[in-house]
Formats: C-alpha cells, sequence, structure tokens
C-alpha cells in the first residue's frame, strides 16, 4: 500500500519541501540546479563540492523512491554528464503532496518533453538559479520571480479577440529605492528574426491595453537573452526595423553577459 500524504509530509524537512516547491513552480530542473539552489558550497553549507554532490545525489534519490519525484530518461549533456545531467520532475506522489499543501484541485499532467522544450526550460531555469544565488549573495534584491504560466498575461487584443501574452518569466528587482520590472525572453536562436518582431508586436498590444500599467504604474522592460552578441545585434537590429515598436522597452543581450546587466553593471548592445 502507498504512504499517505500525511504520511509522507510528516518524513519531508524544510529542503525536501523546499526541493517539491521549485519543481512545482520551475517544472524541470536538473541535479546541478538543484544543488545549486539547495545544496550551496558555501560557509556554513557544504564546503566542497564533492560534499555538496554526494548530499544532493542522497536526498533526491530518497525523494524518488517515495515516488515524489522522478528523472526523464534524456539528460541534460548527454551521458557522460551521469547523475549530473538528470532532469528532476514532481511524480504522482509528489503532485498529489503538492495539491494538499497548497489547496489546489488542479490535477497537471507530467509528460516526457521533446528536446526543443527541455532545452529552453533549462535555459529559463538556468536564469533562475542565477537569480537566487545573487539574492542569496546579497548582490541583489531580487523581489518577484514568476514561472510560466504565473507568468502569462491575459488581455483583449484587436477586435475583442482574447490573447495571451507568454513571456517566459517575470522578474522584480530592487535596486536601493528603484524596482526594475522585466518581463524576460530566452532565445536559443531556434527562431527566425520575423518570429522574434512578431512577440515583440505582442508586447506592443498588451502594453496598449494600460492593465499592466494601471497595476504597476509602469509597463515592465522587455528583456532577451540570446546565445551570443552576433546574435543580440541581429535581433536588436531587426526590432529597429519596425518603427511601431516602442522605443526603449525591448533590451536583447547575451546570456553570460546576464550578471552584469541585472546588477546594473552592464551595457546593452
Amino acid at each position: 500500500m502507498s504512504p499517505t500524504v500525511e504520511a509522507l509530509l510528516a518524513k519531508l524537512s524544510i529542503r525536501d519541501l523546499a526541493i517539491l516547491d521549485d519543481l512545482t513552480q520551475l517544472r524541470l530542473l536538473s541535479t546541478r540546479q538543484i544543488q545549486r539552489l539547495h545544496f550551496p558550497v558555501a560557509e556554513g553549507h557544504h564546503l566542497t563540492g564533492g560534499g555538496a554532490t554526494k548530499a544532493s545525489w542522497r536526498v533526491l534519490t530518497r525523494l524518488e523512491r517515495d515516488g515524489l519525484i522522478a528523472h526523464l530518461e534524456g539528460r541534460i549533456g548527454g551521458t557522460r554528464q551521469g547523475s549530473q545531467g538528470f532532469v528532476w520532475q514532481l511524480a504522482a506522489a509528489g503532485e498529489r503532496l503538492q495539491r494538499r499543501r497548497r489547496g489546489s484541485g488542479t490535477r497537471r499532467r507530467y509528460l516526457e518533453p521533446n528536446r526543443l522544450y527541455l532545452e529552453h526550460r533549462t535555459a529559463v531555469n538556468d536564469l533562475v538559479v542565477q537569480l537566487r544565488e545573487l539574492h542569496q549573495r546579497g548582490a541583489i534584491e531580487l523581489l518577484t520571480v514568476e514561472a510560466e504560466p504565473d507568468c502569462w498575461r491575459p488581455y483583449t487584443g484587436p477586435h475583442g479577440i482574447a490573447q495571451t501574452l507568454k513571456p517566459d518569466l517575470y522578474v522584480v528587482i530592487a535596486r536601493g529605492d528603484f524596482e526594475n520590472h522585466w518581463f524576460i525572453e530566452i532565445d536559443l536562436a531556434t527562431e527566425h528574426l520575423p518570429q522574434i518582431v512578431t512577440k515583440a508586436k505582442a508586447y506592443r498590444a498588451h502594453a496598449s491595453t494600460g492593465a499592466e500599467q494601471r497595476r504597476l504604474g509602469i509597463y515592465p522592460a522587455v528583456l532577451w537573452l540570446t546565445t551570443n552578441r552576433a546574435r543580440a545585434a541581429a535581433m536588436t537590429a531587426a526590432l529597429k526595423t519596425d518603427p511601431s515598436l516602442p522605443k526603449g522597452m525591448f533590451t536583447v543581450i547575451p546570456t553570460d553577459e546576464a550578471d552584469l546587466f541585472l546588477l546594473g553593471t552592464g551595457a546593452s548592445p
């Protein structure tokens, strides 16, 4: 007989529950990402990378044994990455437990994602991990992180047609007395440039409703993180070719410059 939700809850630590919460919000996390979030190599935590790796694997295999999480068939980085390349999601018991904890009656189906979705989701969650690490170090004050679908914004488009703006993330970071609000898009150079412009037009249409401005007093800036500087330059140029797009709304930078940009010390292309 499978253990009850109450029996499972009684066995779980605060860290166990935090891992389940992250998998609920972010859907898929690699062993490496979970290790960075919950088994940091820092003073007062695991002092060596090896210790953190062993501790994280011990916890993950226990949660898997209890039916709370499961890893996908595929791995990030291929089989040479070993257990560090495993990608985890909630399993059936974990999903039931989380619904009980959150008072939600909505059941989510967990399917094996295709490779493109997995790579994109991993890139999005890499940024979330990066933001959380900057916050933990005191480098930024991370006020809000909304992942899909929480960051999606329904709105009424032209001719009264219901639309949904679907950013990858919505993030709020405080710097002193100021707050920076961003809708964030992760680009893996898999879309043609006209598709990027079309997505930018969706932001323009959403902004024109004024819904976000009424809620926040401003419209969030839109930040695209992409593969390299050449791709960033090409995307920036494509966005500038459409005069209907608002100036200053969109910024495109390479992913490896995200730290400096988020800290407010980097310059956009």
